[in-house]
C-alpha cells in the first residue's frame, strides 16, 4: 500500500472510531433531558399565567387589576388587596392567577380557612381549564394549599375531602387511583359521613357502577335528608339502574327540595 493509501486509510478508521466511540449519538443524560423537557413543556408559573392573561385584558379589566395593584405595597402587603385581586382575576375567568393570590393570603394569615380557599380556587381552575400546563399548574398549588389546611386541621374531615376530589380530577400519572382510594380511605374511617357517600355516589356514576352509585346516594340521603343535590343525583342513579318507583320518588324530593 502506498504512503498516501495508508494515511488517507487510517484516516478513515480513525474517524470511525471517534464517531462510535467519541461521540454517542445518544448522550448518556437523554433520559434526564427529555424528563426536564416534558416537564417543561407542562408546567408554568404565575408571572407566565399573569403576562398571558393581561394580553387578553380590556382596557377596563386591564385599569381594574392595575388599580389594585398600585395599592399593593410589594414589601408590605395586606390581605385585603390580595384578596380583591383574587377575587378580581376569579371573576375575569382567570382562577389559576386567583389561586394564587389566595395562596398569598394564606402565606400571611396562616388559618387553615384561608389554606382550603386557597386550595378550593386552584381546585375550580383546574376543573374549569383545558390547558394542560394551567392544570397542571392548578393540580401542584392546590395539593400544597389543601395538605398546608390538614396540616393545621387535622380533624377537619372537608380539608382531606378536597384533597381527595383534586386528585381524581387530575390523577397522578403513577398512581391513577390515589383520589378514588383516598375517598375509600375516608369512607371507612367516616362510614356514616354524608359529603363523603355523596362524593363516591357521583364518582361510581361517572364510572358506570350504577347499583354501587344507589347504594351510597340512598345511604347519604338518609343520613342527610335536607340535602337537596343527593335526592337530584340518586334520582338520576335510580333511573339509570332501572328502579323507576325510586327515581320518581326520589325525583320529587329533590324537585320540592328546589322549590323551598
Amino acid at each position: 500500500m502506498q504512503r498516501p493509501q495508508f494515511i488517507a486509510f487510517f484516516v478513515a478508521i480513525l474517524a470511525v472510531i471517534l464517531l462510535y466511540f467519541g461521540f454517542r449519538t445518544k448522550p448518556v443524560t437523554f433520559d434526564q433531558i427529555e424528563q426536564t423537557r416534558e416537564a417543561s413543556a407542562t408546567t408554568t408559573d404565575v408571572n407566565t399565567l399573569i403576562a398571558e392573561a393581561r394580553r387578553d385584558l380590556n382596557s377596563s379589566q386591564a385599569g381594574q387589576i392595575i388599580a389594585l395593584e398600585q395599592t399593593l405595597d410589594s414589601e408590605t402587603p395586606d390581605a385585603e388587596t390580595l384578596k380583591a385581586l383574587s377575587s378580581t382575576w376569579y371573576d375575569l375567568g382567570y382562577g389559576a392567577i386567583a389561586g394564587h393570590y389566595a395562596a398569598e393570603v394564606a402565606e400571611m394569615e396562616m388559618t387553615a380557612s384561608a389554606w382550603n380557599i386557597a386550595g378550593s380556587t386552584f381546585s375550580l381552575a383546574l376543573q374549569q381549564s383545558e390547558d394542560e400546563k394551567i392544570r397542571a399548574y392548578c393540580l401542584e398549588n392546590g395539593v400544597s394549599a389543601f395538605e398546608k389546611a390538614i396540616s393545621l386541621e387535622p380533624g377537619q374531615i372537608q380539608h382531606r375531602l378536597n384533597l381527595a376530589l383534586l386528585y381524581t380530577e387530575m390523577p397522578p400519572q403513577d398512581n391513577p387511583m390515589k383520589g378514588i382510594l383516598m375517598l375509600v380511605n375516608l369512607n371507612k374511617e367516616y362510614p356514616d359521613e354524608p359529603t363523603i357517600l355523596f362524593q363516591l355516589g357521583r364518582l361510581a356514576i361517572q364510572t358506570g357502577q350504577i347499583e354501587k352509585a344507589v347504594e351510597r346516594l340512598r345511604q347519604a340521603a338518609s343520613l342527610q335528608p335536607e340535602n337537596r343535590d343527593t335526592w337530584c343525583l340518586l334520582a338520576q342513579a335510580e333511573e339509570a339502574a332501572g328502579h323507576m318507583t325510586e327515581a320518581k320518588a326520589a325525583h320529587e324530593k329533590c324537585e320540592r327540595k328546589n322549590n323551598l
